[in-house]
């Protein structure tokens, strides 16, 4: 007896939290199933019952989602760069990224006897989505180190960043050696360096704000572009990282979780608009006189207030746009309030909201675009009755 799956679910492969994940199984016993109890997802047991073919159908997402995502996406990651110590410079983020559940199936027959099987994946907090798919313009989920950002367009290993001096910046990636050392290669000025990795989902942070104190202390990057390599156990990973490095400029900087559950920068123009709108609360009788004693009929209980800020980057490629095209969808947004060329800390950003709804993908005969959109800053504290 054993229980045998028509539809089963990768134990290699790195799977997304949220898309879905069905599995469908039944026991090749003759006995009557009475239902099927599911653990290792979740705080409780789930319990399932039969079709009356005898078979279980069950969409392990919803579980996996809610184990995932613990404290609703905040970054709370607190660094500690030193250029003595390259191992400053790497941090284990799997913890609300990165899921590793030994899924345990139990059916229970009628007679009371049973049949387990396990199953141990690998989830991350990502999603992909079904022309991506189609395309292959997907991270490549059986690789051992995958750059935890969107790809090139049709390619599956290219992942391309910017980074502006001056303000914090890092790039994750998932590995299946979450202990081991990696060498990471800048094939353009041919320099290299081994780092530390610390967890399943690690973080590289090439800067912290200051420019005295940056990954470039172990290997420099050139202003312009600079294509990265992974290296294990002197065996090259199919990776291409390209860093496009720019020079300081002042701006409205962003960071906003991407498809695959990590962080996108980007520094949109200085060149934006603020507005400030404000609405009534209410207001309160106060017509208890006789006209000549009467100043005031109505008292205002105050206002609620918010500031909006309109951005602009203009002549994007398709490479840049292909970056901050994610920051539609990104369920979490943060503004950058801190000092250019300071060391930023965890107070130095303030979660945003965008308030545009939608946004030109592709536009015919254009190379370089122009993107603009409006994002919401917290409500205004105001005084109020």
């Amino acid at each position: 007896m054993a229980i045998v799956f028509s539809k089963d679910i990768s134990t290699t492969k790195l799977l997304m939290a949220y898309n879905n994940h069905f599995v469908k199984f039944n026991s090749d016993s003759e006995k009557t199933p009475l239902n099927c109890t599911i653990t290792g997802i979740g705080v409780l047991p789930i319990i399932i019952y039969p079709h009356p073919d005898g078979s279980f159908l069950f969409n392990l997402s919803e579980y996996v989602r809610a184990d995932i995502n613990t404290n609703n996406f905040a970054d709370n990651l607190v660094t500690d760069l030193q250029s003595s110590d390259d191992t400053t410079f790497t941090y284990d983020v799997s913890d609300n990224s990165f899921l590793n559940p030994t899924v345990n199936i139990k059916i229970t027959f009628t007679d009371e006897s049973f049949e387990t099987i396990t199953r141990t994946l690998k989830f991350i907090a990502g999603v992909e989505n079904l022309e991506s798919y189609k395309k292959n313009e997907i991270i490549i989920s059986e690789a051992n180190y995958l750059i935890l950002s969107p790809v090139e367009d049709r390619t599956n290993n290219k992942t391309y960043l910017k980074y502006w001096e001056g303000y914090p910046f890092e790039f994750s990636f998932y590995t299946n050696y979450p202990a081991d050392q990696f060498k990471l290669i800048n094939t353009t000025n041919g320099l290299d360096y081994e780092f530390q990795a610390k967890g399943h989902v690690t973080s590289l942070f090439i800067s912290d704000g200051r420019t005295d104190v940056t990954l470039e202390d172990f290997i420099p990057l050139a202003i312009g572009y600079n294509q990265l390599r992974i290296e294990h156990e002197e065996t090259l990973q199919e990776n291409l990282i390209t860093i496009q490095k720019v020079d300081t400029e002042c701006g409205i900087y962003l960071k906003f979780l991407n498809q695959y559950g990590r962080w996108n920068y980007w520094l949109m123009s200085n060149n934006h608009f603020r507005n400030r709108s404000s609405r009534s609360i209410g207001q309160l009788d106060n017509n208890f006189n006789n006209l000549e004693d009467t100043i005031s009929p109505m008292i205002e209980m105050g206002k609620n207030s918010q500031d909006t800020i309109k951005c602009i980057y203009e002549r994007m490629n398709a490479n840049d746009k292909r970056i901050l095209d994610g920051i539609i969808e990104s369920p979490k947004i943060y503004m950058f309030t801190g000092e250019r060329f300071s060391r930023a800390n965890a107070n130095d950003w303030v979660e945003v909201s965008l308030k545009t709804n939608s946004f030109v993908i592709t536009k015919p005969s254009t190379e370089l675009y122009t993107m603009q959109f409006e994002i919401e800053l917290p409500e205004r504290y105001t005084i109020q009755l």
